[in-house]
């Protein structure tokens, strides 16, 4: 499916949010890395965008979207995961993606509250290279206290 096509669909839009998010983070320190990139290819394939001409637009034109959160739980976590494996892609994590992914943390539709405790989760599960399921059991246990 096209990026065109997107706007008939709610859950591809959704998608092409979660990717333009990726992208936002990617280019916080002012370059979009090859770990990056691989990270931002292999979510593109996984969500159905599949025309390289489709990610390069994107790519160009990210600050046209904005977040939107999965209506589904699990969804909304996978996104989470996403957005977290694409700020460490580079090893470390600046203020200014910190506070990017705080605010996607709420976007998403998390509580307030536990903002920073599932920030603290998300980093740790992702230094640890953990995978989407252990990375959802993680979120799902602290997003309950």
């Amino acid at each position: 499916m096209g990026i065109i096509d997107a706007y008939e669909n709610a859950e591809f839009r959704n998608k092409l949010s979660v990717l333009a998010t990726l992208i936002k983070l990617s280019f916080v320190d002012g370059v979009l890395d090859q770990n990056e990139m691989k990270i931002i290819e292999k979510v593109a394939r996984e969500y159905g965008l599949l025309d390289p001409e489709d990610l390069i637009y994107l790519i160009r034109n990210y600050e046209k979207y904005s977040l939107e959160p999965a209506y589904n739980y699990d969804e909304r976590i996978e996104q989470l995961y996403y957005l977290s494996k694409i700020i460490y892609a580079d090893g470390h994590i600046d203020k200014n993606e910190l506070k990017i992914l705080k605010n996607a943390i709420v976007a998403l539709g998390f509580p307030p509250k536990n903002v920073d405790i599932i920030y603290e989760t998300a980093i740790g599960k992702i230094v640890d290279d953990a995978d989407l399921e252990e990375f959802t059991k993680a979120i799902k246990k602290v997003n309950q206290l």
